[in-house]
């Protein structure tokens, strides 16, 4: 399905269905919509305590054992890889095949719809900074359709299955509609409209995460980005108060998986704070291992180990490297890749990297 790239001089408004936001309104939308209203009614009227209880089954995935500190016979393993399908009953469909097959310990939903536009559809900061007002999350370009999904994939799950929904933090959802430059120039540019915009795409996000947990999601995995892009201060400033903005709305979700796009050199301290259970990061683009960087993160598990920049099977050194993760933390981690596997990845590489961890 095309996305229109909105031109430098076009407003952009989205949050609206039938708008020009870079989104094409379908009746596939406008049904998405609806249920998502509903959803959101629903959980409207619902308690934290209700939400949180109703989202914690008691089946023994080796995830919710990792959480709960229960014992595990090895350490759960999580691989994911990009489908490049944009409708919700195919990528329901190839999402819950893929967890089967790979029998992983979680079902992890991918990005594959996106929000508003595809990345880098947009030019510059100059468009993204349009972006400050937004209707109710059903209306918000194609997150009906995503929160649609995820009905989809929960109601072909057992009850204990873990589902994670993939959910961008408003940084990164900057970062991958206007590219690096697009964030350099946000940080660069005058505060009071980054200020805006960030928190504007913060209840997007909040409100996605927490439409996604009320159709059947037990958690997120949330993909921070921009600290290997700008400084420690404009971080601090743009980065940390926003993501932890859009966060909020998993704040009754059993699962709370933490991403670090990009190179991690430093600064992981900042992350012990986040109310989030893992961590993980690109040992590939980074300076930071996953041994150093736990040292950092106040006792939370890490997540990592699998080089994410090729698509063979497991070789000796990755074999080795999880050893040694195994020798550090026993099976207290999440052996995982970096990011996302090349989309070229085939069973037969699924299946070495599946049994990395020994299981």
């Amino acid at each position: 399905m095309g996305h229109s790239t909105p031109r430098p001089s076009e407003p952009v408004a989205p949050g609206v269905a039938h708008s020009a936001g870079g989104v094409a309104t379908t009746a596939a939308t406008v049904d998405c919509a609806a249920r998502v209203r509903g959803l959101s009614a629903r959980g409207a009227s619902r308690s934290l305590a209700t939400i949180r209880a109703m989202s914690i089954p008691g089946g023994q995935s080796p995830l919710r054992s990792l959480i709960r500190s229960e014992p595990l016979d090895s350490p759960p393993v999580l691989l994911w890889k990009h489908f490049r399908i944009d409708e919700p009953r195919e990528l329901a469909s190839r999402t819950v095949q893929f967890y089967r097959d790979h029998r992983l310990a979680a079902a992890k939903l991918m990005p594959d719809i996106p929000l508003l536009f595809e990345d880098r559809a947009l030019s510059s900061w100059a468009q993204v900074a349009q972006l400050r007002r937004f209707g109710p999350i059903e209306t918000v370009g194609r997150a009906a359709e995503y929160v649609r999904t995820v009905e989809l994939v929960r109601r072909e799950l057992d009850a204990d299955d873990v589902l994670l929904v993939t959910v961008f933090s408003p940084l990164a959802l900057i970062g991958l509609w206007s590219g690096p430059a697009g964030l350099r120039e946000m940080a660069e540019g005058e505060r009071s409209v980054a200020h805006a915009v960030l928190w504007a795409l913060a209840g997007v996000v909040n409100d996605l995460a927490a439409a996604c947990c009320a159709a059947g999601a037990n958690g997120v995995y949330y993909s921070c980005w921009g600290q290997d892009l700008l400084s420690s201060d404009q971080y601090a400033e743009l980065g940390v108060p926003y993501d932890l903005a859009g966060l909020r709305g998993a704040a009754g979700a059993e699962f709370r998986l933490l991403h670090l796009h990009g190179a991690v050199d430093g600064g992981l301290h900042r992350y012990a704070g986040y109310p989030v259970q893992v961590v993980g990061w690109s040992e590939v683009e980074s300076s930071v291992t996953l041994v150093d960087g736990a040292r950092a993160l106040g006792g939370k598990f890490v997540m990592g180990g699998i080089p994410e920049d090729r698509s063979g099977p497991a070789d000796a050194a990755a074999r080795a490297h999880i050893d040694a993760l195994v020798k550090e933390f026993g099976t207290r981690f999440v052996v995982a890749p970096g990011c996302s596997l090349p989309d070229d990845t085939g069973d037969e590489a699924l299946a070495s990297l599946r049994a990395l961890a020994g299981a």
